[in-house]
């Protein structure tokens, strides 16, 4: 379903810069060599078929675009989710109760005095 929608978007965007390309403007279009009035359908001419097709095209592109968001929003997961640390020990769980926290601290502060250390005698020399 992803390809099929990015295949329309493809189009949709090209198929929407060919329109607007040939739509004629007041300084003329694409195809400003061609001397044609736009005053069939009144003073400020009609709608013509290109600007209605550009209409249609660009409400497609819009459609498009916010549906491949919302696709690959779901689709996807965080980097977080899928990389290294995904799989790392996760660290032990903290005493919930105030009690427990304080006696938790107090042991961690509890340390075993440090042993003297070891001498070695000097060695006698040889004789």
């Amino acid at each position: 379903m992803i390809t099929f929608l990015t295949t329309v978007h493809i189009l949709a965007c090209i198929g929407l810069i060919i329109l607007v390309l040939m739509q004629d403007s007041k300084g003329g279009g694409m195809f400003s060599g061609q001397s044609s009035s736009n005053s069939v359908l009144g003073a400020t001419g009609g709608a013509t078929l290109t600007n209605n097709l550009t209409k249609v095209v660009s409400v497609i592109l819009a459609v498009t675009c916010l549906s491949l968001a919302v696709m690959m929003a779901k689709s996807q997961k965080s980097v977080v989710d899928t990389g290294v640390m995904a799989n790392a020990n996760q660290p032990a769980a903290q005493p919930t109760t105030p009690i427990a926290a304080m006696a938790a601290s107090v042991d961690a502060t509890k340390t075993a005095p440090a042993a003297p250390p070891a001498t070695t005698a000097p060695a006698e020399p040889k004789k």
